[in-house]
């Protein structure tokens, strides 16, 4: 009886909570519905011919029984023809009308329809693929990590109705790779998922179930202390936390049904005016599945051992000491690309294996030890070439392989870096042509002195790249074709209208108001405000009555003058230059934790930024938007990120 009790609590309890965090406003009501039957009702050879921003006007649905490009055609011709009845409908006919006139004439209020709204909606129609088989295969899928990302947002103090977002983000399927470069179960852009994960050309933690749980943990809860709304804090992670507290600003309010109604951002469209009621109705769904779908069996998640290396050893020796197959460890050890797996590279030092438990004969740390010392390396095995990724900029290539930008443009006869492509393969310098031959030797037994002429070299070279790059080429290939058969305006997160040039997780305002002032952020100075102008600094100094050598203040207005380019052009250039030196950081660095910290007498914030915490400014600035650090007084509470070094 006891127990039936703190079963019945504990159910209030989470109603109480979905009420209280997770409003449904009755606004919204109509979006809701429309994505309950998309995610129930409809499948991915099913679609809907509705209104983009009444959801409660649905047209038609239709089926895709034929090939991708017979039902792009299929859909553009179905919108055409809604599209002509609409305007035919606005033109204030109202008699004779045929069948489908007097069907589409009821949806919008039948006699009494405004003509202006319907020639708005003769260009407002929009398709939606159907997702109820996704879904039904996710609520499978998600048993393997469900007890995971429970127990994770319970030990971090966060709803639990947030654990169910995978299902719209991924339908909880680990390998999603969507058309903007957003990969995992949680679907992080990279930029993003640098600040709480590993990413790099041997580790994508994005693509781990349980190091990007633990992100997204992270990133939501940033939002919510940012926002101070969980309907808000959801939007945020689609759509950027600067947006969203953009939103609040310019609304004045935090109410999740005026935003979404009113809000006419620059990138604020379909996908994230529609986030979070897609998140209300994956949360029904999840909560009565058995209702939607019924005899569903999750999937059982696995008992595993945990192993944290010592050593760069190749996963080929690890395979072979454990006596598990590679591709069992490739199964539970999604984070490593394909370097790892073609034996490319070794795992690195520092990496946590996860080994199902049933397979081991002997604990997995004793089975490591039996390796050989002669197969354990202290570094990572070097790199002859780089093959061009989503997001790969020249700067971040030669950070990463520790040369400047010039010398990856001279090795490969550039003149510029701008115009890389993905699947391109860069040359890395190398400093003398014996360390090149000694490189080539570990991963392919050839012969090369220093006899050898340059030219038989780089073709020997260039033969061994073919066969050490075919699976990574392979992989990006096949993620190419994944995404080829995804069609236009799937779900709100695979048609992400992220500002992928701009900065999701910062908080900063970079824009120009209508005064032509700007808010003077972290690592800016006037000359770069000048060269963003296209302008000398003396001018700026001149407008803004500033002598010689003042410094401009982290915090203060600066006016600017636009006579050569526009407010747009320098905010992106302001904006991309933010961004790249922020995810230059991140290379290396991740946000671990946070804590608080109460400020005391004399700490200014270079003290505490440089000093006591050891992180950038501009960080410690971003999980602090709203403190004026120039006027901070003893005895304020401030939010300081814990940084960590990446493996």
């Amino acid at each position: 009886m006891k127990f039936i009790v703190v079963i019945f609590v504990y159910f209030i309890s989470l109603s109480t909570s979905w009420a209280q965090n997770f409003p449904r406003p009755a606004e919204l009501e109509r979006d809701v519905q429309f994505w309950l039957n998309v995610y129930t009702q409809i499948s991915t050879q099913q679609g809907y011919i509705h209104d983009a921003n009444n959801l409660a006007v649905v047209y038609q649905k239709v089926d895709l029984d034929q090939s991708r490009k017979a039902n792009r055609r299929m859909i553009k011709n179905t919108k055409k023809y809604y599209a002509e009845i609409l305007k035919t409908l606005a033109t204030g006919k109202r008699t004779n009308l045929t069948q489908a006139q007097r069907a589409v004439l009821a949806l919008w209020g039948g006699l009494q329809a405004n003509n202006e709204e319907l020639l708005h909606a003769a260009d407002n129609l929009r398709f939606q693929l159907g997702q109820s088989d996704r879904f039904r295969e996710g609520l499978i899928r998600a048993g393997e990590w469900r007890p995971y990302i429970e127990k994770t947002f319970h030990d971090l103090n966060l709803p639990y109705e947030l654990t169910i977002l995978p299902h719209v983000e991924s339908s909880f399927n680990p390998e999603a790779y969507s058309h903007v470069g957003a990969a995992g179960l949680w679907q992080f852009i990279r930029s993003t998922g640098r600040r709480y994960m590993q990413i790099d050309y041997v580790i994508d933690e994005r693509m781990d179930p349980f190091a990007a749980t633990i992100a997204a943990a992270k990133l939501l809860q940033h939002n919510y202390n940012l926002t101070e709304s969980w309907p808000l804090a959801l939007t945020a992670y689609n759509h950027g936390v600067a947006s969203m507290r953009k939103a609040i600003k310019t609304l004045g309010t935090r109410d999740i049904e005026i935003i979404a109604r009113q809000y006419k951002g620059r990138a604020f469209g379909f996908a994230s005016r529609n986030f979070y009621v897609a998140f209300l109705a994956a949360l029904e769904v999840d909560q009565n599945s058995e209702q939607y779908f019924p005899n569903i069996y999750p999937a059982k998640p696995f008992d595993y051992e945990l192993i944290t290396l010592d050593s760069y050893i190749q996963i080929k020796d690890i395979a072979e000491a454990m006596n598990v197959p590679i591709k069992v460890l490739k199964r539970h050890n999604r984070s490593l690309l394909a370097s790892i797996w073609n034996g490319n590279k070794r795992v690195p030092r520092g990496y946590t294996l996860r080994v199902p438990k049933n397979l081991l004969s002997a604990p997995a740390q004793k089975l490591v030890a039996y390796i050989p010392s002669i197969k354990k390396h202290n570094e990572q095995t070097p790199d002859l070439f780089h093959t061009v990724v989503r997001g790969d900029t020249i700067s971040e290539i030669a950070q990463r392989y520790g040369y400047r930008v010039s010398e990856i443009l001279a090795a490969n006869t550039m003149r510029s870096g701008h115009y890389i492509r993905v699947g391109q393969k860069l040359r890395l310098p190398v400093a003398d042509q014996k360390i090149l031959m000694d490189t080539v030797s570990e991963v392919k037994p050839v012969q090369l002195t220093k006899k050898t002429h340059p030219i038989q070299i780089e073709k020997q070279l260039d033969e061994i790249l073919i066969k050490q790059t075919q699976e990574s080429m392979d992989i990006l290939q096949e993620l190419d074709s994944q995404e080829a058969k995804q069609d236009v305006e799937i779900l709100p997160a695979q048609v992400n209208t992220q500002e992928l040039k701009g900065l999701l997780t910062d908080p900063a305002d970079y824009t120009v108001d209508a005064d032509n002032m700007i808010v003077v952020q972290a690592e800016e100075t006037l000359g770069h405000y000048a060269e963003w102008l296209d302008l000398r600094a003396s001018r700026l100094r001149t407008i803004n009555d500033m002598r010689f050598g003042t410094p401009v203040l982290v915090g203060r207005k600066i006016k600017l003058e636009f006579t050569r380019i526009d407010k747009q052009s320098f905010e992106q250039r302001r904006v991309d230059y933010q961004k790249q030196y922020q995810e230059q950081y991140f290379l290396d660095h991740r946000i671990d934790n946070v804590y608080t910290h109460t400020i005391k007498r004399g700490e200014s914030l270079w003290h505490l930024a440089a000093k006591k915490f050891k992180v950038p400014m501009w960080l410690l600035r971003q999980h602090n938007p709203d403190v004026d650090f120039s006027r901070i007084r003893p005895g304020k509470r401030i939010t300081v990120p814990i940084i960590k070094q990446n493996i």
